[in-house]
């Protein structure tokens, strides 16, 4: 039995030969490029799961804040109401030490001494 191959049907013949070889040879490659695949993958999931919870750290923080603002607001309201409430008690009690102090510098004058206001 004689087997007559053509110079096309050996052509043919190498060419599926080499494919089958770049195909084992491409496997591992494939698997490979499947588990990177499944790691990124899940990494996207972490990222997904940790971008959430600092959105939701962000928007308590933003309360805090808020609340914080809302503090040093009334803060400052209170220490605006206590100096317009002392305002006129102190500078009506700074005119009375003052006239008492004039009074007494005038009744301790000596005789010779016109200037009251020393």
């Amino acid at each position: 039995m004689i087997f007559t191959v053509t110079i096309s049907e050996l052509a043919l013949f190498l060419a599926a030969i080499a494919f089958f070889i770049l195909v084992i040879y491409l496997i591992p490659a494939i698997i490979q490029l499947r588990n990177t695949a499944k790691a990124i993958e899940d990494f996207s999931q972490k990222a997904k799961e940790a971008a959430e919870n600092i959105n939701s750290l962000v928007k308590k923080v933003n309360g805090h804040a808020d609340e914080v603002g809302d503090v040093v607001k009334k803060i400052t309201d209170v220490g605006r109401i206590l100096v317009n409430q002392l305002k006129v008690p102190v500078i009506t009690i700074a005119s009375i030490i003052a006239g008492i102090e004039f009074v007494f510098k005038h009744l301790r004058k000596k005789e010779g001494d016109k200037n009251v206001r020393k």
